[in-house]
């Protein structure tokens, strides 16, 4: 008997989105829609199985999971993206660190790391500024972050426009068209699977990183709600940054931060062209 071909309504799909939603905070952009469709009708075809059978098969597999979090973002990235930032760190911040912290290392959390370019970058550059890193990498999808661990990418992780001014920090690990670090490189970064949407659940709260001196937490809030944004800042100011830690968000997702709610504990930094926010320690914040 052959198996009659599965076609999602509209009201499925809403379900299933739902379901991505509550598990991760993760709300797909309009332009992926039809793009998830295709991939979950792909997948019940396949599999010969019906929705809720589906659903069940989500909760339980967190491969399966990972795969649908993979189709509904934009994993796509290189290294060193929005280099001003890198910059930033390669003129002032990692000299200033260097010359006030010695050999102690600068710990250093890739909130939303994909397959680890953003994670590699700040790695290569701590070892060309002189200074020690200790940095961990995480991300809710388990895939992406085996292939962290790697350290092997294409050498498309490389553009040509942006993060050009660090391609000869890449050349030494640059062979046969892709890009391999050593056990050197690949020492200074841990991976941990850490689902920012529930970053207020005590489960996740063990697994955050502590007294971070510096956080990457971009290109991830366009898939968040503005309250979700709110709570990750706020959580992320109270229990991972140091006091005078740095958090830094992408260029491009500042508008969507409502300042007006967020944590006293950060002030918002304008160096140039570049913004970040800084922890204020707690004595200011008492004192204030």
């Amino acid at each position: 008997m052959i198996q009659e071909t599965v076609h999602l309504t509209q009201e499925e799909l809403d379900s299933l989105i739902a379901l991505l939603t509550q598990y991760t905070g993760i709300i797909p952009r309009s332009s992926h829609l039809e793009g998830i469709k295709n991939y979950i009708e792909k997948k019940l075809n396949e599999k010969c199985i019906s929705v809720p059978e589906y659903k069940t098969k989500l909760i339980a597999d967190k491969g399966l999971f990972s795969e649908l979090i993979n189709e509904s973002t934009v994993n796509e990235t290189y290294f060193f993206r929005e280099e001003k930032q890198f910059l930033l760190l390669r003129d002032r911040l990692f000299p200033m660190w260097k010359a006030t912290a010695g050999s102690m290392p600068v710990k250093i959390w890739s909130a939303a790391c994909s397959y680890g370019e953003e994670a590699y970058s700040l790695a290569l550059l701590a070892k060309n500024c002189g200074v020690n890193a200790i940095i961990t990498a995480s991300d809710i999808n388990s895939q992406v972050l085996e292939h962290c661990k790697a350290g092997v990418f294409k050498d498309s992780s490389i553009r040509s426009v942006d993060g050009s001014s660090f391609k000869n920090l890449l050349l030494p690990y640059k062979t046969d068209g892709k890009i391999q670090f050593d056990p050197e490189i690949k020492s200074c970064i841990t991976t941990k699977e850490i689902n920012l949407s529930k970053i207020d659940e005590i489960q996740t709260g063990a697994l955050l990183p502590k007294n971070q001196n510096i956080v990457f937490l971009r290109n991830v809030f366009i898939y968040f709600s503005q309250n979700l944004r709110l709570k990750i800042l706020n959580i992320i100011a109270e229990k991972c940054l140091a006091d005078g830690g740095l958090l830094f968000v992408s260029m491009n997702e500042t508008a969507q931060i409502n300042f007006s709610e967020i944590s006293p504990l950060l002030e918002k930094v304008m160096d140039g062209s570049i913004f970040y926010f800084k922890k204020k320690s707690r004595e200011v914040k008492a004192n204030g």
